[in-house]
C-alpha cells in the first residue's frame, strides 16, 4: 500500500508542545513502518488548520485525484483539518477516490458514524481556535497599553535578541554593527541589491542563516525601530499616516536604538533620491506581458533585453524563485516575431470593425436581456441570506447529536445540509461571475468601439498601449513556445477563432 504522510503546524510555538513537524513526521514514519506501508510522499507545512487552501494540502489532494496513493497518514485528525466543514469535504474526497485516512496517534473510523465523530471533533477544534484567537487578541491589547510588544516566539528582527520575559529587545553587538553599516552604505549611494551582494560575498549570515536578498535589506533600512521607535499594528510604513491612530501603537521603550535619528533620516533621503533617479521603468516595452504564457509549463512569459537591444520573451519558470526551483527549460522567444504574429491576427479581426462590433452587440444584448428584470440580483440576495442560515442548522444538528438522537439520522441530515450548502455556494459564485462578465462586456464594448474608431484607419502604426487595450477588450490569450504560438479570443468563438502558427522562418536563439 502506497502512503503519503501529511504533517502540519500552525506556528513555530508548537515545537515546544510535542507536535513539531519533525515529531509528527517521525511518528508517522514509524506508524507506516509497522504496517509495512510504502511511503511515497512526505508533506510538511506551517499553515492554519482552519484554511482549506494550503500549499502542501493542495499537493496532497492532487495526488488523491490522480490515484497516486492508497492512504493518507497524519499525526492526529486535527493536523488534517480543524474546520468541521472542511474535514467532511476532505473525507468525502478521499472516499470518492478510494483513499483511506489513518492517524499515528488515534484510531480513524471511516464509517458514517466515524465521519460524524470527525465532524464533531472538527467543530470543537474550531470553537477552541476561535476562543484562543479572542483571548490572544485581548492579551495583545493589554500588553500594548502597558508599553510591551506582543511578539510571538519567532527569532525577531535582525540586530536584536528578543527577551520574552520583559517583552523587549536587546541589541546584539555583531548584528548591530552590520545594521549600522547597511545604513551607512545606503547614505553613500549603494542600492539594496549591491548591499545584499556585498554581505553574501563576505559571508555575513542573516538571522536565519540564509543568503541576503535585496528585499530583506530594504526592510531593514526602512525600519524606524533601529533608531528606537517601534510600531505595532495593522498599519506600517508609508501608510501609517493615512490610517486612524487607533489601528497602531508607538512603543518608544521596546527597541533600543542602534543608529542615530540623523543617520536614519539621511538614509531615507538617499533612498528617496535613488527612487527618483531610477524609477524602475523598463527600457523596452513588452505589450504581450500579461497575455502570453509558456506552452510547456503554463508560466507567464515576461520580457527580457539581451546585449542592450535584443528583445525576447522568456518563461518565468526558467528562473528559480525564493519558494521554488527552476521548473522549465524553454528557450527564449524573439519578441519581434511573437508580437508580429499576434498583432497580425488581431488586425485581421479589427479590419472589419462593423462585423466585430455587430457580433459583440448581439452577444451583449442576449446577456443583458437575461438580467434586465432584476431576477439575478434577487437570486443573489436570496442565496446570501440562505447561506447565513446554514451555520444555525449545523449548530442545531450538533445539539441533536448531544441529546441522543440516532447518529445515522443526524449524519444523513448533515450530509444533506452540506450538499445543499455547497450547491448554493456554487450557484452564488456562478451568478456573481455572470454579473461581472456582463458588466465587463458592456464596458469593453464601448471602449473597443472607441478604440476601433481611432486606430483602424492606421493599424500598422498603433502604439503598444493601443495594442494592449485591444488585447484586453478582446480577452486575448496567447500560448507560445519557440516553435509556435496559439492565439485565442473569448468574446465569441466565431469572432476570434483559435489559430496556431508554427515557426517556419529562421529565428535566432538567445
Amino acid at each position: 500500500m502506497k502512503a503519503a504522510i501529511y504533517c502540519r503546524v500552525s506556528t513555530e510555538g508548537q515545537e515546544q508542545d510535542g507536535t513539531s513537524l519533525q515529531t509528527q513526521l517521525e511518528a508517522c514514519r514509524k506508524y507506516c513502518e509497522t504496517r509495512r506501508y510504502e511511503v511515497g510522499y512526505e508533506l510538511s507545512e506551517a499553515w492554519s488548520g482552519l484554511s482549506l487552501e494550503r500549499p502542501k494540502l493542495n499537493e496532497l489532494r492532487d495526488m488523491v485525484r490522480s490515484d497516486q496513493i492508497d492512504t493518507v497518514v497524519v499525526y492526529s485528525l486535527d493536523r488534517f483539518s480543524r474546520d468541521p466543514v472542511h474535514g467532511v469535504i476532505l473525507m468525502q474526497e478521499l472516499e470518492k477516490h478510494g483513499v483511506t485516512l489513518e492517524a499515528a496517534t488515534e484510531t480513524v473510523d471511516n464509517s458514517e458514524v466515524g465521519k460524524l465523530v470527525f465532524y464533531i471533533k472538527g467543530y470543537a477544534a474550531k470553537l477552541d481556535a476561535e476562543r484562543r484567537r479572542d483571548a490572544t487578541g485581548r492579551g495583545k491589547q493589554a500588553m500594548l497599553k502597558s508599553g510591551k510588544l506582543p511578539q510571538g516566539t519567532g527569532i525577531g528582527i535582525y540586530g536584536y535578541q528578543w527577551i520574552k520575559e520583559y517583552k523587549k529587545r536587546i541589541p546584539l553587538e555583531r548584528e548591530a554593527r552590520v545594521v549600522k553599516r547597511m545604513f551607512e552604505m545606503v547614505v553613500n549611494g549603494n542600492g539594496c541589491f549591491k548591499i545584499a551582494r556585498t554581505l553574501n560575498e563576505e559571508g555575513v549570515p542573516t538571522k536565519s542563516g540564509k543568503k541576503w536578498e535585496a528585499r530583506t535589506v530594504s526592510r531593514i533600512v526602512r525600519n524606524p525601530a533601529y533608531m528606537g521607535i517601534t510600531y505595532f499594528g495593522q498599519t506600517s510604513g508609508k501608510n501609517r499616516e493615512k490610517k486612524p491612530q487607533e489601528s497602531w501603537y508607538v512603543l518608544p521603550d521596546v527597541t533600543p536604538a542602534v543608529i542615530s535619528k540623523e543617520l536614519f533620516e539621511r538614509a531615507q533621503a538617499a533612498l528617496a533620491k535613488s527612487k527618483e533617479l531610477h524609477p524602475g521603468k523598463a527600457k523596452h516595452e513588452y505589450p504581450l506581458t500579461g497575455f502570453a504564457v509558456c506552452g510547456y509549463c503554463g508560466s507567464p512569459l515576461v520580457g527580457s533585453c539581451l546585449r542592450g537591444d535584443y528583445r525576447y520573451y522568456h518563461c518565468r519558470g526558467t528562473h528559480p524563485t525564493a519558494s521554488r526551483q527552476k521548473i522549465c527549460d524553454a528557450r527564449y522567444i524573439r519578441a519581434e516575431w511573437l508580437e508580429g504574429v499576434v498583432w497580425e491576427k488581431v488586425k485581421s479581426v479589427l479590419c472589419y470593425p462593423e462585423l466585430l462590433m455587430g457580433e459583440i452587440s448581439k452577444q451583449n444584448e442576449v446577456e443583458q436581456a437575461w438580467v434586465s428584470d432584476g431576477t439575478i440580483d434577487q437570486e443573489i440576495k436570496a442565496l446570501n441570506r440562505k447561506l447565513k442560515q446554514y451555520a444555525g442548522q449545523e449548530r442545531r444538528l450538533m445539539q441533536a447529536f448531544k441529546l441522543g438522537f440516532t447518529p445515522d439520522v443526524v449524519m444523513d441530515e448533515m450530509n444533506q445540509t452540506k450538499k445543499e450548502k455547497e450547491s448554493d455556494q456554487v450557484r452564488l459564485a456562478s451568478l456573481i461571475q455572470t454579473k461581472e462578465n456582463i458588466a465587463k462586456m458592456g464596458d469593453y464594448e464601448g471602449k473597443l468601439k472607441e478604440l476601433c474608431a481611432r486606430i483602424v484607419p492606421d493599424l500598422d502604426n498603433c502604439t503598444n498601449q493601443d495594442k494592449k487595450d485591444a488585447y484586453t477588450y478582446m480577452d486575448l490569450s496567447v500560448t507560445a513556445t519557440p516553435e509556435g504560438v496559439d492565439i485565442k479570443g473569448y468574446l465569441k468563438p466565431d469572432v476570434i477563432q483559435a489559430d496556431s502558427y508554427v515557426l517556419t522562418t529562421g529565428q535566432t536563439w538567445a
